[in-house]
């Protein structure tokens, strides 16, 4: 893998972190403005497995918070400091995929003020999480010691 490569990676990896770890961040002290978000895109969404899925998941939206917080969290670390990569990218792109799915498709209000960036925005985190999954080569931001 060629120098100009390698920082390419690590500067996708490195940006994508950010992403994970910005949002994580907006619900790692206050999780109250989530519910109403949450059952308004659940309530809305109109893929029909999944909309029931969501309308269903909106009792326990709490731990499903938690969960996705910590999920995004540990995401973040993993792509920041280089470990499992790979791992992280799997998770980062399932995240992004349900992300993409609950506020893309669903009749609430920001979809109907701007849809195109709504769909954007989450389907770019999940082509960048893919695109970081594809890298078989990870460079990494802590030097390995030579013996």
């Amino acid at each position: 893998m060629s120098k100009l490569s390698s920082m390419w990676v690590l500067t996708l990896r490195l940006s994508v972190a950010g992403f994970w770890l910005f949002f994580a961040s907006q619900r790692w002290f206050n999780r109250g403005w989530v519910e109403e978000l949450f059952v308004e895109a659940a309530s809305g969404n109109y893929i029909p497995f999944y909309g029931n899925v969501l309308r269903e998941l909106t009792a326990s939206w709490e731990v499903l918070t938690l969960t996705i917080t910590a999920l995004e969290t540990a995401v973040g670390v993993m792509f920041l400091v280089g470990i499992y990569p790979r791992i992280a990218a799997v998770i980062g792109t399932f995240i992004a995929a349900n992300l993409w799915l609950t506020f893309s498709f669903c009749d609430c209000l920001w979809n109907r003020q701007d849809p195109a960036q709504v769909f954007w925005f989450y389907y770019s985190a999940l082509l960048l999480n893919l695109a970081i999954l594809r890298e078989k080569n990870q460079p990494s931001i802590i030097r390995h010691r030579r013996k």
